[in-house]
């Protein structure tokens, strides 16, 4: 199997289809980069590789992290009157 097939079945992407702006576009980048990584962290939970407490703790951090991210473009965001 080649480098690029194995790369596209680990970390699959899919193309965003909302509204294209440069703020939906980078939350979208994030919040795959979120499920892929909490997705990573429960196959490891499943076999047994992480414990329950640092599966929590790994998915919780990656959470945190997407909420900073989108705190930004949440405020820049026009508001409706």
């Amino acid at each position: 199997m080649s480098h690029e097939l194995k790369k596209r079945f680990l970390c699959p992407y899919i193309p965003y289809r909302g509204q294209i702006t440069l703020d939906t576009l980078t939350f979208d980048a994030n919040l795959q980069e979120f499920a892929q990584r909490s997705g990573l962290i429960a196959a490891l939970h499943s076999t047994g590789k992480l414990s329950s407490e640092e599966a929590f703790a790994s998915i919780s951090s990656l959470w945190w992290e997407l909420a900073d991210a989108y705190l930004p473009l949440a405020h820049s965001r026009p508001t409706d009157a």
